[in-house]
């Protein structure tokens, strides 16, 4: 009966190791470890249709989604009703350079930082929703009326996030962001290749 028993015990241990691992490999989101058939990894992609990156920032995962166009660039945040914890939009540009951003039909606050190429933070915003546009303003009226928030020399990536995480992570100039610049420059490659 002990033998039995054991053996019982065991078989019912091996099944519930077994299914914890295939219960794991069904939920995990782990892109990285995502291959296709020809071994590249699977991209992930958010509800916006964008590709996702995760970023360390100041120790703290974050998915962010990647706008390499000047249509998405344009686009970035505007008209979300939230954007969730640990999530944001990373914007690339070819170079570094001047660059300026304002509040164009968002609904929510939200925080900006401003990278050199290296990922140096160079400044860093808490960026107010405004006012939606009016019936008795023009839309030159209206985009006048919008305060910007001017990034200072040299700029070639920009991070918005939820409002709040600048002061909470700390992230001031000075503070490094590690950016994989190559994979950057395959998404503004990409889109050089689309258009032609």
């Amino acid at each position: 009966m002990k033998r039995t028993t054991a053996i019982r015990i065991g078989l019912l241990a091996l099944v519930v190791i077994v299914m914890g691992g295939l219960a794991y490999a069904a939920n995990r989101t782990d892109a990285k470890d995502d291959k296709t058939a020809s071994g590249k990894t699977t991209p992930v992609k958010a509800k916006s249709g964008l590709p996702v990156e995760r970023v360390v920032i100041q120790g703290e995962d974050f998915d962010l989604e990647v706008a390499a166009n000047d249509a998405n660039i344009q686009r970035g945040l505007s008209n979300r009703p939230e954007i969730a914890p640990k999530t944001g939009m990373l914007f690339v540009f070819p170079s570094g350079n001047d660059r300026g951003f304002w509040m164009i039909n968002c609904l929510i606050d939200m925080d900006i930082a401003y990278l050199a190429p290296d990922g140096t933070v160079v400044s860093v915003f808490s960026m107010k929703k405004e006012a939606p546009k009016s019936e008795s303003e023009s839309e030159n009226q209206y985009r006048n009326r919008l305060k910007r928030y001017p990034s200072g020399p040299g700029i070639q990536f920009v991070i918005e996030t939820p409002a709040g995480t600048n002061d909470a992570l700390k992230i001031k100039p000075g503070v490094k962001i590690a950016i994989d610049r190559s994979k950057m420059a395959g998404y503004l490659r990409s889109e050089a290749s689309s258009r032609n």
